[in-house]
């Protein structure tokens, strides 16, 4: 069984994560900006995180998630985006070397930084595709009180594919596709997140 160690039981909450996305706002968007160049956006929805399972703990792979967003436009299809989301929870387990099954609750949240590219398909909808890294952070809370919480952080690639729709020239909402991995103790897998989001320009 993997070495436990005592962690930070604070996880990923908005207010943190919007302090975050705040700070990178003004990093990204220091330089002069014009009329749209920057956007805030907020999304939620579905999610699905693959853990493992072991027979004697229930298991649950399906969760929702929400996301809030900062993003700078570098030109009419180009920008970079900070983001920070709450994944949810999972539930699994695994099998100590000794073969002793354990299961416990896996919450999974992450910050992230992402370029993205925008093809206009009509003067109303476009379709954007994003790329870049997150920190991920996994924490993995125990059935057996008598163990102490793990927790991971690590970074992972994210990825994201987006269809949008332009409600006025300053409201957009869209329909977002994310993906990304976790991992804490010997479970690793992908999350993936579907969701609706809202996006204000100024």
């Amino acid at each position: 069984m993997p070495q436990v160690r005592q962690k930070s039981h604070r996880p990923l909450t908005l207010r943190g994560g919007v302090r975050g996305l705040l700070g990178a706002a003004a990093f990204i968007g220091a330089g002069p900006a014009g009329a749209a160049d920057f956007s805030l956006s907020a999304g939620a929805g579905p999610d699905r995180g693959r853990v493992d399972c072991v027979a004697s703990f229930p298991c649950d792979r399906g969760s929702a998630y929400w996301k809030v967003s900062a993003a700078y436009q570098l030109s009419r299809a180009v920008d970079v985006q900070a983001v920070a989301f709450d994944a949810g929870h999972f539930k699994g387990g695994d099998t100590t070397p000794l073969g002793t099954e354990f299961g416990g609750t896996f919450k999974v949240s992450g910050i992230g930084l992402t370029g993205g590219y925008r093809w206009e398909l009509t003067p109303s909808w476009s379709l954007i595709g994003r790329a870049g890294l997150a920190a991920m952070r996994t924490r993995f809370d125990y059935a057996n009180s008598a163990f102490a919480s793990a927790s991971k952080t690590t970074p992972q690639p994210l990825f994201g594919l987006g269809l949008g729709f332009a409600v006025t020239p300053a409201v957009r909402l869209s329909l977002d596709y994310d993906v990304t991995r976790f991992k804490v103790h010997t479970t690793r897998g992908p999350l993936q997140m579907l969701g609706v989001a809202a996006q204000y320009s100024f």
